[in-house]
């Protein structure tokens, strides 16, 4: 009878500490999330997302001027957190940037050289595109594409000129080089039968030298977008339904705008540009004709024209960049080689 109740007793006092152990785990250690941490933890996110809605009334009710006159508060305290002085801040050399963009053109040379990557591209473009039927099938016979590098200098920071405040830099660029495309092709007389007369042409032409100011600047792709929208005529509303409607569908959209907005990287060049060709010509089988002055005028006008409808000011040109955002699909380890040259992975 004293064993059985010494027995009794030790199993009981296992029991007891077994489930206070059991019970402290279960909600000390892993307890379970109560309706009232739920509920604090949705009026967390609620508050957030009530703050932005209320920032969003106000943005809605204030109107444009408040919106320019946040984006010039923004802008001046960034000009005063960085210590940039616009009107009297001396213009900056950008020799680092200059190696950095050297680095990246010879690089890009490098891939076009290899196993002839470029005359094959310009080729296959050549071949797919249509021309008239007096020109022939048009073939490369030279292709430079430089050994020289742009310079970048005197680079400030101003003002925008449109008004809204926005921040640009100025860069002088300049470019000593010489990139040359050379192709021969035959002007096809037609008339009075196919083929009448055959004239062979051969062109060569070549950007010796640019100069110019560059403008850039970092522009939301929604702006850009408000402000290629075509803007409203003077025809009031029908009825105040309408406008209502139309108030609440526009602030769907630019709810849209809003999450789908990114970054914009906008570049033109100022009107005092320098740009020189040298253009070569020969024309004819027999008697040929070298370096005829009025096609070298015809050709040079073209390009010209070509750039100028392109990027020089009040024209430009908006490249959208990529997110920043580190993104583990981007990441990547270096590898070395040990001594038997089995390459292997760093580890962190």
């Amino acid at each position: 009878s004293n064993t059985w109740s010494f027995t009794q007793g030790l199993m009981f006092g296992q029991a007891s500490v077994i489930l206070v152990i059991i019970i402290f785990v279960k909600f000390f250690v892993f307890a379970d999330a109560s309706p009232a941490s739920t509920q604090s933890s949705s009026k967390d996110a609620s508050s957030v997302i009530v703050k932005n809605a209320a920032n969003a009334k106000k943005e809605g009710a204030d109107g444009a001027n408040e919106d320019e006159e946040d984006d010039a508060s923004k802008v001046s305290g960034i000009l005063e957190k960085t210590y940039y002085d616009v009107e009297n801040h001396a213009s900056e050399s950008l020799d680092w940037f200059n190696v950095l963009i050297a680095q990246t053109i010879s690089q890009l040379r490098t891939e076009a050289l290899l196993s002839d990557n470029i005359y094959h591209s310009l080729n296959e473009f050549l071949t797919k595109s249509d021309f008239p039927e007096y020109l022939d099938k048009v073939k490369i016979t030279e292709i430079d594409i430089g050994d020289d590098f742009p310079i970048f200098s005197n680079c400030r920071i101003k003002h925008s000129k449109d008004g809204s405040g926005r921040l640009e830099a100025k860069i002088d660029v300049d470019l000593s080089d010489t990139l040359t495309l050379g192709i021969e092709t035959q002007l096809l007389l037609n008339h009075p039968r196919p083929l009448t007369a055959v004239l062979p042409v051969e062109l060569s032409v070549s950007i010796v030298r640019f100069s110019g100011c560059l403008t850039v600047s970092l522009i939301n792709t929604n702006d850009l977008d408000s402000s290629s929208e075509p803007k409203a005529g003077g025809t009031p509303a029908p009825n105040s339904g309408s406008s209502e409607t139309d108030s609440r569908g526009s602030n769907k959209k630019k709810k849209g705008e809003h999450a789908n907005a990114g970054t914009a990287l906008m570049f033109s060049f100022a009107p005092d540009y320098r740009l020189e060709f040298t253009v070569k010509s020969l024309i004819g089988s027999r008697a040929k004709l070298q370096d005829v002055p009025k096609i070298s005028s015809l050709i040079e006008n073209k390009l010209r024209s070509w750039f100028i409808e392109r990027c020089i000011e009040p024209r430009f040109q908006v490249v959208k960049l990529p997110s920043l955002w580190p993104r583990r699909k981007n990441t990547r380890e270096p590898v070395h080689s040990n001594v038997n040259g089995i390459v292997d992975k760093t580890e962190d």
